[in-house]
Parts: structure tokens; C-alpha cells; sequence
């Protein structure tokens, strides 16, 4: 069976984050939706179906892949923002044994799955324009998924797949702990923790897994007086500074820096909270730096829904705590205060005293008393500077990318 992986148009309600990604690398737990798809499902090859102006970056990230191709013979579409699990798994895989060759799996209106033996009618278009087949051509069967369709359902996930993962891992690896632990530090519920090859967890810290697992991998730094509460995870090569506090439902992802308080908050590869300063029920994209001091707000003071603003339309989110969302390559000054439900798009650089307008869109410079134009080259320029500090080149496709970007948003 081929598996094909399939942005829709839901996309649209993570952006800024999927202005640079396709929406199913975004990561929840320690895998990202991509990854936790091909975790359960048995495959002879994996296409993606993504948008045209992602298809270079993505080829460079992953060479060889196929993306918006056809496949042929027996085929399971996927959508993207599905957290797929062994339950899932089990229902599809049962009905694809049946007799019937094509099947469409929903979970209430949303497309789930679509399988065929027959592809050639199945396209990067038909899946754009319209995402599944007519319910004439396919039996419909339901199912029960949890289908991501606001960032914040990514955050209310995240611990649970923290979780999932865990228990996954821990059948398949003989020894949990093997980096190296100073005297001193303290492992609560020692089962329920993960430590990778060459991670060192300096004296005084705590790990506690009394509220959910710890899974801390390779080559991790983690500075002593700190505290870490699980459901956790943190990938290889980042650092844990001093006197950091970071609490359960949180993931941080490669060659991270991680300080302050941190909680319910994701961040991708290569970002920067390296000092004091809160950070809440967040999801923060890749080459992020927060300045010192940089706090925002998850919680409203009267306790309501936090209202957000989705490709320019307000959405009342049902949720009492959320934070911030904040695409790649953004950054803030030291003392800046983010409001509730807060989007700063990609490539912007937020500084000043007062909170600044809850909508940023993309190569955004300024504050609360202004917001103006952040020039490409000015922002290239910075951009390239903070990325060579971690020994990487921005390549051709992605500046190209953050062109396009940038020339799309001139009316914003």
C-alpha cells in the first residue's frame, strides 16, 4: 500500500506557522504529524500532497521524497491534520481488507482517510479545491480521530501524545537512563524518564514524572537549579539554562535554548528563550529569539474565551488559556509583554513598552506605538547573522521562500 500525506486547506488556520512548513510538520509531542502518521501505518513508499510554493524548501529537507505525484494501485490518502493513532490504525486497516476498494473515513464532517485502488482521478487539485470525492463514488464509514484545526488544539494535545510516545518508546529501548547524572539531582518516578546517550543533567536539578512522562534526548545540556515537570519533551542538542522552571505539556525541539518559565508551549528547532521571562500555553515557530524579560499573557483577567484573529476574521477560541503564536525567523526585545491570543507573524521584530496589537502580520517591525515594514534585506541580513551562530546557511530556496512571502504580504 502507498500512503500519501495531504495539506488541505486547513492550513490556512495555522498560519503564520505553515507560512514555511506544510501543516503536517508541525510538531506534537516528540514527532510531528507526518511522523506520528508513518509511526502507524505500514507502507511501501510515502508521497505528500503540500502547496507549490513549499515544494522546493521541502525537496531540500527531505531529498528524494515524492511530492504532488500520482500513486498508483492500492493507496491510503491521509489528511495531514489527523493525530493518527493504533486505533485509528485498526479501523482503517479493517475496512481496507474488506471487499469494497474504496473507502472514505470521516470524523463528523471532517475527512479522515480516503483509500482506493485506483488513483488516476486523485490530485493535487482535486484535493485542494475540493478535499474529498463525493460520498457517491466512496463508502463513507465514520470514525473516531482528533483532527487538528486551530493551533491551540495542538497545545491541548500535546502532553497526551508526550504521553502516547512514551509508552511507545519505552517497550522498544532496554536502558532509559543513559546520560549522565550528577549527585544531587533528584529523578521522581524514575520509570517514567528517558535520558539519551551523552546528555548531562548538572547537580540540583529535578525531574519530576509524577504528572507525566520526561523524554529527554541525545547530547542534551540541562544547567543545575532547574526544575522539569513531565509530560516533557526536549530534543537532542539544546540547553536547559539555569534556573529554568518548565512545566508539563511542553515540547522544545533541536538545538533549542530553554530558560525562565515555561509552560503548555511547543518550539521548534533552532529557537531562543534563553533568560527570565514567561512563556504560556505558546507555539512558537523555527529560529525564534525572545528577549529577555519577554512575558505574555495566557489568561485573561476576567477569566473569558480568548478571542483570536484567523485569516482576518475573529474567532472566539472556547479556550481559557492560550498565549501567543509566532512564526519563523520572529523575534522580541528584552521586557516586551505579548496579550492573550496573540499571532506575530514571520519575520518580525516586536520592541517597545505596552502590549503591541494582537494581529502582527509577516516582516512586521515596531510595537505598540507603531508598526512598520520590516525591509527584506535589513531582515535577511539579521536572519543570516543569527543562523550562522548555529553553524547553519539560510539556502537559496528559503530565502527564495521568504521572498515570496514578503512580497505577498506588501497589502498587509
Amino acid at each position: 500500500m502507498q500512503l500519501v500525506i495531504v495539506e488541505d486547506t486547513g492550513y490556512r488556520n495555522f498560519l503564520p506557522l505553515t507560512a514555511t512548513r506544510p501543516v503536517f510538520n508541525l510538531i506534537c509531542g516528540s514527532l510531528s504529524l507526518a511522523d506520528r502518521i508513518k509511526r502507524y501505518i505500514t507502507h511501501k513508499s510515502t508521497f505528500y500532497i503540500i502547496r507549490d510554493e513549499l515544494q522546493d524548501v521541502f525537496l531540500e529537507q527531505y531529498p528524494g521524497v515524492s511530492v504532488n505525484k500520482k500513486a498508483n494501485g492500492g493507496v491510503l490518502y491521509v489528511n495531514g491534520r489527523v493525530l493518527w493513532d493504533g486505533e485509528l490504525t485498526k479501523t482503517v486497516k479493517k475496512a481496507i481488507r474488506s471487499q469494497n476498494k474504496k473507502f472514505i473515513f470521516r470524523s463528523g464532517d471532517d475527512w479522515v482517510a480516503l483509500y482506493t485502488d485506483d488513483s488516476e482521478n486523485l490530485s493535487y487539485e482535486i484535493f485542494n479545491t475540493q478535499p474529498v470525492p463525493s460520498q457517491d463514488e466512496f463508502e463513507e464509514q465514520q470514525v473516531q480521530a482528533r483532527i487538528i484545526t486551530y493551533p491551540w488544539d495542538i497545545i491541548d494535545e500535546n502532553g497526551g501524545c508526550i504521553q502516547e510516545d512514551f509508552a511507545f518508546r519505552s517497550k522498544r529501548i532496554k536502558k532509559k537512563i543513559q546520560g549522565k547524572i550528577h549527585t544531587g539531582s533528584v529523578l521522581t518516578k524514575k520509570k517514567d524518564i528517558v535520558i539519551g546517550k551523552n546528555t548531562v543533567v548538572s547537580p540540583f536539578v529535578v525531574i519530576d514524572a509524577t504528572k507525566g512522562p520526561v523524554i529527554i534526548e541525545q547530547d542534551v545540556t540541562i544547567e543545575p537549579h532547574t526544575y522539569l515537570q513531565g509530560p516533557l519533551w526536549i530534543n537532542n542538542e539544546t540547553i536547559v539554562k539555569s534556573g529554568a522552571r518548565i512545566y508539563g505539556g511542553t515540547s522544545i525541539g533541536f538545538n533549542c535554548r530553554a530558560a525562565g518559565e515555561i509552560v503548555s508551549s511547543i518550539m521548534h528547532s533552532f529557537s531562543n528563550k534563553a533568560h527570565e521571562g514567561f512563556l504560556g500555553h505558546s507555539y512558537i515557530g523555527q529560529w525564534i529569539n525572545i528577549g529577555a524579560d519577554t512575558n505574555n499573557s495566557n489568561l485573561k483577567n476576567d477569566y473569558g474565551s480568548i478571542r483570536v484573529m484567523i485569516n482576518g476574521t475573529p474567532v472566539e477560541s472556547g479556550k481559557q488559556f492560550f498565549g501567543m503564536v509566532m512564526g519563523d525567523h520572529s523575534r522580541t526585545a528584552i521586557n516586551t509583554m505579548i496579550n492573550t491570543g496573540t499571532f506575530i507573524g514571520v519575520a518580525c521584530n516586536i520592541f517597545g513598552a505596552n502590549f503591541p496589537q494582537k494581529y502582527i502580520p509577516d516582516f512586521s517591525w515596531g510595537g505598540a506605538d507603531f508598526i512598520r515594514r520590516y525591509q527584506f534585506d535589513k531582515f535577511l541580513t539579521n536572519a543570516q547573522a543569527m543562523t550562522a551562530r548555529r553553524g547553519v546557511i539560510l539556502s537559496d530556496s528559503e530565502i527564495t521562500l521568504l521572498r515570496k512571502i514578503y512580497e505577498s504580504r506588501k497589502t498587509e
